[in-house]
């Protein structure tokens, strides 16, 4: 009877073991490689400054991107994020430092916190603070989706 019993109770133990479960275990999400490839964009981060080349946007934001920058409307889509940053080429001499940040997220969603500096090239900054920015994942490659920022400077009078 002891032995029916096991055998029974180990059946029904194993019944109730979701394959799916094992397969979740065994798919892991790896942030490591993401973080290098947001690292690696944020070196060219000044690129868009200097830049009219819209292939330089659709290769870094994502077609639904928003920019959320302190003291204008949210700028929506990869056109209006160009001519934003780029403005007629009055930036193209725009320089800024981002340290690496703190990157965190899943296989849908990365979040970026982290700061930024403008030298004003006199060895002070002409805006510094910091910034949040989401990526995601469009046609199989990590894009800027979200970008938000503030300074730490104080308003000017």
């Amino acid at each position: 009877m002891k032995q029916i019993l096991f055998i029974a109770t180990a059946i029904l133990l194993f019944s109730c073991n979701d394959p799916s479960d094992q397969k979740d275990a065994e798919v892991k999400f790896d942030i490591d490689p993401v973080k290098k490839h947001i690292y690696e964009k944020n070196k060219t981060y000044s690129n868009r400054f200097t830049t009219n080349d819209s292939l330089y946007y659709v290769e870094n934001y994502c077609a639904d991107a928003q920019v959320m920058s302190p003291a204008v409307p949210t700028v929506k889509g990869r056109e209006a994020i160009r001519k934003f940053f780029y403005s007629d080429g009055q930036n193209n001499e725009a320089k800024i430092e981002l340290p690496d940040g703190n990157i965190y997220g899943d296989a849908d969603l990365i979040i970026e916190e982290g700061t930024y500096n403008f030298p004003d090239g006199k060895g002070g900054s002409a805006d510094k603070g910091k910034f949040i920015a989401l990526w995601k994942q469009e046609d199989g490659k990590w894009k800027l989706f979200r970008e938000i920022w503030n300074t730490d400077l104080s308003p000017q009078k």
